[in-house]
């Protein structure tokens, strides 16, 4: 059986109600596993991926990949203002001409002829809100009005700062990608839905496993959550180890049966991670399973486990460091 299409939103896209995260591909030297997984989630009906300049390799993987697939096969997004760079200072850029050539460049670079999606990459990074709203944003109407890209959207982790921008901009905006907020340990994109319905802008959800936060390998160094967010799904993880089961399958399970979430990206490297999500998709999960998730939720999870600010406090820290002269910083 093949997965539901879903209309997002207001759009004219039929996108799978779970789509694949580029971001899986990026640190891969080869297009080897990205074409297995593409190729195989395509065959399962799979028809929505993702991807961004910011994840390394992914946008030449999957150009490989998706030279000789039938566009009309796939719907596929990236981004522009964040790209990926050794130097901590150009990672973003938000100017009008930066984001025009970041648009050529991943239309050049997937070989797509046309993005269907392209997000303002992780607005909340810019400078300032009106570099958004006077060159990102009409940037990216004029890439829409030359047939480069579909539709307009953005994306970000603080939903307050998605909502400002869509509140105060000229331009039209048809798509905000949200994630790490309908998780496990975060359901604040509940409360936002609404006011997304009622601009008129498709939602997609992403990072069901809170970028690594929710496996039992437990999150990379990075990683802005709490200390103590960081020890519940620790705890979380070992629960439902002892019960027989994976908080990977549960954390899947729950961020993708909300019904008012079109769809849901998630990241695959190998057929093998695809397969097991697939049937957790397709069969869902046991009823003693279901109790396991109901546990976790009420004993680790009970309130909302969010990090919002920390990683911008992060960026800036080191941002700063790297314009002062060390001498000063003494």
């Amino acid at each position: 059986m093949a997965f539901k299409h879903n209309k997002l939103g207001k759009t004219k896209l039929a996108i799978s109600n779970v789509g694949i995260g580029g971001a899986a591909f990026m640190l891969h030297e080869n297009s080897k596993n990205a074409k297995e997984v593409i190729h195989a989630a395509i065959k399962e009906g799979v028809n929505y991926i993702d991807t961004s300049p910011w994840y390394k390799n992914s946008e030449r993987l999957l150009g490989d990949v998706l030279h000789g697939i039938s566009r009309n096969k796939y719907v596929i997004s990236s981004k522009c203002g964040r790209k990926y760079s050794d130097d901590i200072l150009e990672w973003f850029d938000f100017s009008y001409d930066s984001i025009t050539t970041s648009i050529d460049n991943s239309i050049k670079t997937l070989g797509c002829k046309y993005l269907d999606i392209c997000f303002c990459h992780d607005i909340e990074f810019a400078p300032t809100i009106d570099v958004l709203l006077s060159e990102a944003l009409p940037a990216m109407q004029d890439a829409k009005k030359a047939g480069k890209i579909k539709y307009i959207g953005i994306s970000g982790y603080p939903l307050d700062k998605l909502k400002q921008l869509i509140e105060l901009s000229d331009t039209k905006i048809d798509v905000v990608l949200s994630y790490c907020h309908y998780t496990l340990n975060d359901t604040t994109l509940l409360d936002a839905l609404d006011f997304f319905v009622e601009h008129d802008v498709a939602v997609i959800n992403a990072s069901p496993f809170a970028m690594g936060l929710l496996t039992n390998n437990g999150p990379p160094s990075w990683h802005s959550a709490k200390p103590e967010t960081k020890e519940a799904a620790s705890k979380a993880a070992e629960y439902c180890k002892d019960q027989g089961t994976s908080i990977e399958r549960l954390a899947l399970y729950f961020s993708t049966n909300e019904p008012r979430i079109q769809t849901t990206l998630v990241g695959c490297q190998t057929t093998a991670e695809l397969k097991k999500n697939i049937d957790v998709l397709r069969n869902g999960i046991s009823q003693d399973e279901k109790l396991i998730l109901a546990t976790i939720r009420e004993k680790y999870f009970n309130e909302n486990h969010t990090w919002e600010g920390i990683g911008e406090d992060k960026y800036w820290t080191k941002v700063k460091k790297k314009k002062v002269p060390t001498a000063t910083l003494r």
